[in-house]
């Protein structure tokens, strides 16, 4: 049985793109502030309407660290979807299609936001001793360091 929203048609999730730093089978997460939720997450954020996912994965890195993405995977490593339900954004729950790519960044010296207060490698099993947000949690049940032995 399906859901049904008011506020979207049938057919619509947010897609969000997510980039995979991997280091020595780490994956680089950032902590939002505690204003926003206190949790760890993947780096990256909403797609705008009609934008390319690459230009938007880079922008939302740019937007919330202030770091700059020089490589990005052709294809996602991973994809899921995810129901958030919550009211952060005012309307109750709706449906995230998440595409995970694997990228790498020029530096990891980024510039602080509310978005980004802290930036670590984190190993699966580290991963489940941190409090993630939501759609990182998903990740968390997909995430095989193996996936990112071969370089690209």
């Amino acid at each position: 049985m399906s859901e049904h929203s008011t506020a979207f048609p049938d057919c619509f999730h947010r897609v969000t793109v997510k980039g995979l730093c991997v280091r020595e089978g780490k994956v680089l997460l950032a902590l939002e502030s505690k204003e926003l939720s206190g949790e760890w997450e993947i780096p990256g954020g909403g797609l705008d309407f009609g934008e390319d996912i690459k230009e938007g994965l880079r922008r939302e890195i740019q937007e919330e660290m202030g770091l700059k993405v020089t490589k990005i995977s052709d294809r996602p490593v991973y994809v899921w979807t995810h129901k958030f339900e919550s009211n952060r954004r005012k309307i109750g729950w709706y449906y995230s299609l998440a595409l995970a790519y694997r990228i790498e960044l020029e530096s990891l010296e980024f510039t602080p936001s509310d978005e980004c207060v802290d930036l670590q490698f984190f190993s699966k099993e580290e991963m489940g001793k941190v409090r993630l947000n939501q759609q990182t949690n998903e990740l968390f049940g997909l995430f095989d360091p193996k996936d990112f032995e071969e370089p690209f």
